[in-house]
């Protein structure tokens, strides 16, 4: 059995019309650059991130990644790649990527585009949440193991203590 990636048999509709139609709703500042992929920035509580929307034809599929605001330092990758292991696995939706040549820590996720034109308004609102809550919820753990020095174990523990009531 062979499996075509080819969209030639559907109507080339502009995949990323909805993504900028879900970044406009959600008050994301966004704009397509010259070959069309859509920069944009995600405010978060530690500050503005940036996004990028991608589509990729064959196989047919839209990227996006968020770029942390940590500065990774090389001699710590086996903890980094760690604790990056620790925060997917509480992850339902999306992953984080440690970008070795570039020294960048992302939030990624792709959205399969077989079969489709377009991604809905939902899926890409859903991914826009779902990655600021968890570059909200993680960029602690990050910083603690960069900059503190705690191990990966410690960092996770960290961010994922939470209380329940007042005190």
């Amino acid at each position: 059995m062979s499996v075509s990636l080819s969209r030639n048999e559907f109507n080339m509709v502009d995949p990323l019309e909805r993504v900028e139609q879900a970044l406009e709703e959600g008050g994301w500042q966004a704009e397509r650059d010259e070959e069309g992929t859509i920069q944009a920035v995600a405010e978060t509580r530690w500050g503005d991130l940036g996004a990028l929307f991608a589509y990729r034809p064959e196989p047919a599929a839209i990227h996006f990644s968020m770029t942390l605001d940590v500065k990774p330092q090389t001699a710590r990758r086996a903890q980094i790649a760690e604790l990056i292991m620790m925060a997917n696995e509480r992850l339902w939706l999306g992953h984080f990527d440690y970008w070795a040549d570039e020294g960048v820590i992302i939030f990624r996720y792709t959205f399969p585009m077989m079969d489709r034109d377009e991604p809905t308004l939902g899926e890409v609102r859903s991914t826009m949440a779902a990655a600021v809550s968890a570059v909200e919820r993680f960029i602690p753990a990050f910083n603690f193991l960069i900059w503190a020095g705690k191990s990966p174990r410690d960092a996770i523990d960290a961010v994922m203590f939470e209380t329940h009531g007042e005190a």
